[in-house]
């Protein structure tokens, strides 16, 4: 490509867009650029030309080589094993990292005009026109329309426009706040899904900025696979998906599900008699038999988390029809559904206790006096639950804290989930079910030719009887 024309691409469409378009590993084309000193844009330059801001643009150096060679993009190489392995994560994580920082810098400038700080995106009709084609030839961009984004979110749930914008349902919070548009309340969407007719609340006069200009944060989307629930009806399907997408932690200050509540003292009973020490390892690996739930692997200033997050869950199942056993497990679709929740554990180094001193100093003194003595059985390391939880619903499949992401940001795909793993468990079922009815299928059979030969046998046996009774007849005759 000519050196001058890449360049021109790069200010257009940004290093990351341009990168994309011509299917060139990001790193890559950074690498070049450096090579053949071809400038680009520094970080924040989309933010603020996006927002009308002035901005400068870094001319092309002179450079003797006027055309360069653009490398194929072979970030994902098939495995033997099916499996794709990348040899520049790290690189790409840069590029990851640049968009989330621009992405960053438009969030703070839409959150301090929705603080009621003063504008940064009075954008004037020149600089609007220039965004709109700009969004349209890029695709990075996107521009929400005040009356536009009111219909969009009266017409249908936050988290489906956001879907649609390619943005996380906290951004268009935030941006139909900057823009003085009403939300519908919580619990609209399940309201009118019950068959109930809703006002929505008109569009209030707004004098300045009616329009706003964005980036798309792509990762931030939660992208819900096609065949996702492909198991179910189609209008069973899209409850599921759309209470995937709606639902929200409960308010601390309701009551726990009834369920919960009575299930709790089980969980502080065994709590109380667990014979394991304190600060020992607590996982299921380490009891002969599996505490029940909720009970060994969670300390007991994490369940009250732990109540909450299954409070939501048990009340979204039984509003799609589902229900809650005594043991907490869940019927859904009329399957047993249950899953697994576990605490962390932090590995430090053990402190010894007072009594751990004393039975070592006695230990080492029978030892210096050259006498017979039991080593104490002291542990090296103490084992601290950290409050980071894990859940599991699917086979090799878990949810897990994160420092950037907590469990109860996960609630719809563990809502999901829940629905797969009734499936597993309905196929399963069907299995057994066939596998024992081949079984009583095969000993029907054989009981049915066990009887079949027994009654031949008894033919075969009496006409033998007739045929000897006949024979001596015979040779009576002859006498």
């Amino acid at each position: 490509m000519n050196r001058e024309v890449l360049y021109n691409e790069i200010w257009e469409i940004s290093a990351a867009g341009t990168a994309r378009k011509y299917n060139i590993p990001y790193s890559e084309l950074l690498r070049l650029c450096k090579e053949k000193q071809i400038p680009i844009p520094p970080s924040g330059y989309w933010t603020k030309l996006s927002f009308g801001k002035s901005v400068e643009k870094i001319q092309l150096p002179e450079h003797p080589e006027k055309e360069v060679i653009l490398p194929t993009d072979n970030h994902g190489i098939k495995a033997s094993n099916g499996s794709i392995r990348s040899e520049n994560a790290d690189l790409i994580n840069e590029e990851h990292k640049e968009i989330e920082t621009e992405d960053m810098e438009a969030k703070t400038v839409i959150e301090a005009e929705s603080n009621g700080e003063k504008s940064t995106t009075e954008i004037t009709e020149k600089s609007d026109e220039m965004s709109l084609e700009y969004s349209g030839a890029s695709d990075n961009f996107n521009v929400y329309n005040r009356e536009k984004l009111y219909e969009e979110v009266w017409d249908k749930p936050v988290v489906q426009v956001a879907a649609a914008y390619g943005v996380s349902d906290v951004m268009i919070h935030k941006i139909c706040k900057s823009l003085d548009i009403p939300v519908p309340s919580r619990g609209y969407w399940a309201r009118v899904r019950a068959g109930e007719k809703l006002k929505k609340t008109p569009l209030p006069a707004k004098e300045g900025v009616n329009q706003i200009i964005g980036y798309k944060t792509y990762k931030e989307v939660k992208v819900i696979k096609e065949q996702s629930l492909d198991f179910l009806p189609e209008d069973e399907r899209q409850k599921v998906l759309l209470a995937a997408e709606q639902i929200q932690l409960t308010d601390y200050k309701e009551k726990l599900h009834k369920k919960i509540r009575e299930y709790h003292p089980e969980v502080r009973e065994w709590n109380k008699n667990d014979k394991k020490e304190e600060k020992a390892q607590k996982g299921f690996r380490n009891y002969s038999t599996p505490p029940p739930f909720l009970a060994g692997v969670i300390s007991s200033e994490t369940l009250p988390r732990i109540h909450r997050i299954l409070d939501t869950l048990y009340r979204q199942i039984e509003l799609l029809g589902g229900s809650v056993n005594d043991d907490l497990s869940l019927i859904i679709r009329n399957e047993r559904v249950t899953l697994k929740v576990f605490e962390g554990q932090d590995e430090v180094k053990h402190e010894l206790t007072r009594q751990e001193a004393q039975e070592l100093v006695v230990y080492e003194d029978a030892i210096r006096h050259k006498k017979w003595a039991s080593k104490p059985n002291i542990r090296k390391y103490d084992y601290i639950f950290n409050g980071k939880l894990k859940v599991s619903i699917l086979n090799n499949k878990y949810f897990r804290d994160s420092e950037k992401v907590k469990i109860e940001s996960q609630l719809g795909d563990m809502l999901i989930d829940l629905y797969e793993q009734s499936e597993v468990v309905k196929k399963k079922r069907e299995a057994d079910e066939e596998a024992q009815r081949k079984r009583e299928e095969d000993i029907r059979i054989r009981e049915e030719r066990e009887k079949l030969y027994s009654e031949e046998a008894d033919k075969i046996a009496k006409l033998t009887n007739i045929a000897q009774d006949l024979n001596w007849l015979v040779k009576l005759e002859f006498i």
